[in-house]
């Protein structure tokens, strides 16, 4: 998995809180909740493994927490069976 650069960093965490606002906007509380607890699992990946980990492995989990940042498959799902129901 590739090493986010500081480009991808700043235009991930731009998409992020845009996310969040759209999602305050729209009053989309599960969306909320994902985007919390993936930016909770981004922030824990940082300190897991208590220094056990190599570090090429504890940047691997950040990496894929980093990359994970905007997922939310529960909305996206909820979502398409409201527009199949419609």
């Amino acid at each position: 998995m590739k090493r986010p650069t500081l480009k991808d960093k700043v235009r991930m965490y731009e998409e992020f809180i845009h996310k969040i606002n759209m999602a305050c906007t729209i009053g989309d509380n599960l969306m909320l909740q994902e985007l919390i607890a993936n930016a909770d699992k981004l922030s824990y990946s940082h300190r897991s493994g208590n220094g056990m980990l190599s570090d090429k492995r504890q940047q691997e989990l950040i990496n894929s927490k980093f990359f994970k940042l905007l997922d939310t498959p529960k909305t996206d799902e909820a979502r398409k069976e409201r527009k199949n129901k419609q």
